[in-house]
């Protein structure tokens, strides 16, 4: 009887072996077909005191700093030479970006020009009370100019562009509804937002994507099963949206209007905080922040990457407790 108990358990113990090592050649192949692809970006400030925005090599593992400024809300450019991003603290608050050649910051316009712009379309300004949670989200390139999120709830998306010396505003989209993500296709001015919106009659707030052309009221629900701590992400042909509906993650085609599985990943006491596709839409970057007890401190952070098409995944890094991150792309 001794002996089979001792043989079983070496079994098992043979198995997992087998497992782990599967699973370690599985990552290394990843990181292998992963490299040729731009960094990730991140800003942090660290527990023991270190800030500013990073990259992290996938290969390595390992991010150096390319500012001290924490480029809040950050994300690329469409050919990945520059990140813009939020700079909200006591010596520049406003939009700003990053050249990912030499790492220079350029600031684009300041917070005191911004709320000077949007007294012109009747929003409301925002004051700056200290570093911290900003009112001004998610800023991107478009066209010849920026866009991004106004106010407190995200409710508004603005488009400036600069022209003969003067900044030129326009309100893309203004709706009652918190928004969590947009993307704008430029050639028919299309927008896809993922907002919380009451769509049913006992006005549950739940996360919803939708499809609409800018300036008219032809808005289409796409899918109404998003995690409402998620946001989505799209490739750059936009055909495509990934999203995270617990416990799974799927690729929505807009094209043939099916839904593809790719991955599980199950949470206790956990939110899913971004999903980011490579350049070339073969994987997934996303992060798992573990809930502090009692919200006592900030999520703890974990990266992971899934391949799309396989959904074979790596668990990257597990960051300390108290490390605070504040934007992240790929």
């Amino acid at each position: 009887m001794r002996r089979t108990i001792i043989k079983v358990c070496a079994i098992l113990m043979g198995i997992l072996c087998m497992f782990y090592m599967y699973k370690v050649y599985v990552g290394y192949q990843m990181v292998k077909g992963i490299v040729d692809q731009p960094p990730i970006v991140f800003s942090v400030r660290f527990k023991n005191g270190d800030r500013g925005t990073f990259k992290y090599n996938i290969k390595n593992r390992k991010y150096e700093r390319i500012s001290d400024y924490i480029f809040q809300e950050l994300s690329y450019s469409d050919d990945y030479e520059k990140i813009i991003g939020v700079i909200w603290e006591d010596r520049f608050q406003g939009l700003a970006e990053l050249d990912m050649e030499d790492y220079t910051l350029r600031p684009i316009i300041s917070l005191k020009d911004l709320n000077k712009c949007v007294k012109e379309v009747n929003l409301k300004e925002i004051e700056y009370d200290g570093p911290g949670v900003t009112q001004l989200r998610m800023p991107k390139y478009y066209k010849d100019g920026y866009t991004f999120f106004w106010g407190y709830y995200s409710t508004a998306i603005c488009y400036i562009r600069e022209e003969d010396g003067k900044w030129n505003i326009r309100i893309l989209n203004n709706t009652d509804s918190t928004g969590h993500n947009y993307f704008l296709k430029e050639e028919q001015e299309t927008l896809f937002l993922e907002t919380e919106k009451p769509f049913v009659e006992n006005k549950t707030e739940t996360g919803i994507i939708i499809k609409k052309t800018i300036d008219k009221d032809d808005e289409i629900v796409l899918v109404d099963v998003t995690d409402e701590n998620s946001f989505i992400d799209m490739p750059d042909d936009m055909t495509k949206i990934v999203y995270y509906s617990e416990p799974k993650i799927y690729m929505y085609n807009l094209e043939t209007d099916k839904n593809n599985y790719i991955s599980s990943q199950f949470l206790i006491w956990q939110h899913m905080l971004y999903l980011k596709l490579s350049s070339d839409g073969r994987y997934l970057f996303y992060t798992v922040g573990d809930i502090p007890f009692f919200w006592s401190d900030y999520y703890r952070m974990n990266f992971f990457i899934v391949d799309t098409k396989t959904g074979n995944k790596v668990n990257l890094n597990r960051w300390e407790k108290g490390d605070r991150f504040y934007g992240i792309d790929w």
